[in-house]
């Protein structure tokens, strides 16, 4: 596995202002990047990319805090979705990412996944949640507590799931 940690450029590096050794506390970033950009690679192929305005590198705790993350995930080297939130976490040794605060999913065939806390599970390549979630598709909504799915949508377990189908335009 190939680590992308990318941060278009150090705009700048912070340590503790208050202390006079510049050593940084646990609750100070080690770092914090604008324009960060973390890439998953597995045999030459990005699986995942996330890019955010912001990320508050913790070289200790081996992660980053993140602001309005937006994650591309792909399939066989093609963007397969992309998801959106305004808060997530990145652990940088296995590229897990959490992302709260509103989350969607959209794919490439308008899928949408709603819910307010996702987690992305890179080993197993899989977007997990145990909160409430809404799939939206063309045809039917469906709303549940609990998923696994494939980053694309396309194959999803819920938990306690109910189906809407949408009503045909013109039909009563």
């Amino acid at each position: 596995m190939v680590i992308g940690l990318a941060a278009a450029l150090l705009t700048g590096c912070q340590s503790d202002p208050g202390s006079s050794s510049g050593a940084i506390t646990p609750a100070t970033p080690s770092q914090i990047l604008k324009n960060f950009e973390m890439q998953d690679i597995h045999d030459g192929v990005t699986s995942m990319r996330l890019v955010s305005i912001e990320g508050q590198v913790y070289d200790q705790e081996h992660l980053a805090d993140v602001s309005k993350p937006i994650v591309t995930f792909y399939k066989l080297g093609k963007e397969s979705s992309v998801m959106n939130a305004p808060f997530g976490k990145v652990y940088l040794l296995t590229h897990a990412v959490e992302a709260w605060g509103g989350v969607t999913v959209v794919n490439v065939d308008s899928t949408t996944l709603t819910t307010d806390r996702l987690t992305y599970d890179p080993q197993r390549q899989k977007i997990i949640s145990k909160d409430a979630v809404r799939i939206e598709k063309p045809d039917s909504i469906t709303e549940g507590i609990g998923l696994e799915a494939d980053p694309d949508l396309t194959h999803i377990k819920m938990g306690r799931q109910r189906v809407r189908l949408k009503k045909a335009l013109g039909t009563p």
